[in-house]
């Protein structure tokens, strides 16, 4: 039996505990918040009269069956502090509740603290003055959570009106150097498809338009192309806008139509921005006190070999993965610990 100690309780924490404790080994999961699921509990089932495969209902599933484990401990409002030690014998200091201690005698050590989403970063500010109209994907998230599937016809859209038209603009908080992200975060395309449907399904005559810079598939399972879009009457512009304003009760999109070549406006009753994935500020921490490397944008790789220093990162701590990609990443890391024979079990 091998006793790994794993940093952070979202899906990538949770998937690779559960894949350990199956195979019998011991596993302590540290999570500084109350409460499993970090991002991923934010976001709701974006079912409506079929399944658009958002891959939540895996969610669910990996986070009962952590509850179930004996071989699983978790340790809330848990803070890393500290960390000694060689492979195989590694000690992590901790502070709980105000309390300081240690676990010690680890074999392993996976770290999976996630990702920030734009909208929570002091610089994730749109450059427009507050208005009800305009709303940040994850502000529609926190309805679309709230339904149980598309089954619940008794649960409405709780807006302060009812929006005629709708547009999403993709890429906020990615694709840019000025806002230190050049890379793609992977998830806003499919996610924003899936959100088009859902406001499609409460609002059936509402005029959707989405704003690219270049299409993404939508996750496992579900690709998305400009077919699907068509068929389900939503438009989409392929340029990123260079000025949103507000005019006469809407909002006003300025952007230039490649199409066209030349320069248009399209106005909206209701205005969703993306948020991109970007590195959390902890990872400088982690990569001091494991000795890890930062890449230009924040996120986390390995220094030296995971197999020889028995310390393993998992999920979006790497870099932007959408849900299935993260349990994947994050069952490849359990396995890895699980094939490796040079330490007990």
């Amino acid at each position: 039996m091998k006793k790994i100690a794993i940093i952070g309780g979202g899906i990538a924490g949770a998937q690779t505990a559960v894949e350990l404790a199956a195979r019998d080994h011991q596993v302590i999961i540290i999570e500084k918040s109350d409460e499993l699921g970090g991002n991923i509990k934010d976001y709701g089932c974006k079912a409506v009269d079929v399944c658009l495969k958002d891959n939540l209902c895996l969610v669910d599933d990996v986070f009962n069956e952590v509850e179930d484990f004996d071989n699983i401990d978790i340790l809330f409002q848990t803070r890393v502090n500290d960390f000694t030690g060689k492979p195989g014998s590694y000690s992590l200091g901790i502070e709980r509740e105000g309390v300081f201690s240690s676990i010690d005698d680890l074999d392993y050590l996976v770290v999976a603290t996630g990702y920030t989403k734009w909208s929570d970063l002091e610089t994730g500010t749109p450059e427009v003055y507050e208005d009800k109209r305009i709303i940040w994907a994850s502000q529609l998230e926190e309805f679309i959570k709230s339904r149980k599937d598309h089954l619940d016809v008794d649960h409405k859209l709780t807006l302060d009106f009812e929006p005629e038209s709708a547009v999403f603009i993709q890429c906020n908080g990615s694709r840019s150097i000025q806002e230190k992200a050049k890379y793609c975060s992977r998830i806003c395309c499919g996610y924003s498809y899936r959100m088009a449907r859902v406001l499609k399904h409460f609002f059936p005559e509402i005029e959707i338009t989405i704003f690219f810079m270049d299409l993404q598939e939508g996750g496992y399972l579900q690709e998305l192309s400009y077919q699907k879009l068509d068929d389900n009457e939503i438009g989409y512009i392929n340029c990123k806008p260079i000025k949103v304003s507000s005019q006469d009760e809407k909002i006003n999109i300025f952007y230039e139509d490649q199409k066209k070549g030349k320069k248009d406006n399209l106005k909206t009753d209701l205005l969703i921005l993306s948020e991109g994935i970007h590195a959390k500020k902890v990872n400088e921490e982690w990569s001091r006190l494991f000795n890890l490397q930062l890449d230009e944008y924040g996120f986390l790789y390995p220094i030296e070999d995971q197999k020889d220093t028995n310390i393993y990162l998992a999920g979006t701590i790497k870099g932007p993965k959408d849900i299935a990609g993260t349990i994947s990443d994050s069952k490849n890391v359990a396995y890895k610990i699980i094939n490796d024979n040079k330490t007990g079990g």
